[in-house]
């Protein structure tokens, strides 16, 4: 008897430490998930891209999409910005419900991965321009979810020259303005997205 609640504990213990949220599931104005505010360095910040109140960190071992799990990375021989990371948006860090992430990708084969499997979910994307010779970047607007999905893939360099892929993702609910705003004046998210991408000829 013993060993079998030794067994149940030592399994119980396993499956727990390797939990992953799965962010394709999370609804929006739901509060997140406890396990997420648990994660050892995970930091309230509002210093990604869309100014979003967010809880951020780099421990995407916690985290999948679906089908595409995300591990802890850092690039070898990367500058100090080649890692990955998420921030978990929230309305505000009192009632933290769930406006959308924005996840950044470092690992070739995540991005790749999740590209993949955004292309299968939710078809055919509006592709915009980024500015560059190459990468690409994406728009799907879904009016059934209300979220907008912005993808935005490109090549880095590594201190000795060497090529990796980024993957920036973010989904957000429709409607959502930079900073949290409620004033109508300001951008959302998409219009913020729309005017670093234009809709290409």
């Amino acid at each position: 008897m013993k060993k079998v609640l030794i067994l149940l504990f030592i399994c119980t213990t396993f499956i727990s430490c390797n939990s992953q949220t799965d962010l394709e599931t999370l609804k929006f104005d739901k509060p997140i998930p406890e396990d997420i505010k648990k994660i050892k360095d995970v930091e309230k910040d509002d210093n990604g891209t869309y100014g979003l109140k967010s809880y951020r960190t780099a421990s995407l071992n916690h985290f999948k999409f679906g089908d595409v799990s995300f591990s802890k990375y850092a690039v070898p021989n990367g500058y100090d910005d080649a890692y990955s990371d998420i921030y978990v948006h929230v309305d505000n860090f009192e009632q933290n419900n769930y406006l959308g992430f924005s996840i950044s990708l470092a690992n070739d084969q995540e991005g790749t991965a999740l590209l993949n499997y955004l292309k299968k979910k939710l078809g055919k994307a509006e592709e915009r321009t980024t500015g560059l010779k190459n990468g690409i970047a994406l728009v799907w607007e879904l009016k059934e979810s209300k979220q907008w999905v912005l993808l935005v893939q490109n090549t880095a360099n590594t201190r000795d020259h060497k090529k990796y892929l980024t993957t920036e993702v973010t989904v957000v609910k429709q409607g959502i303005r930079v900073l949290n705003s409620e004033n109508p004046e300001w951008l959302t998210v998409l219009g913020s997205f729309n005017a670093a991408h234009s809709k290409k000829n």
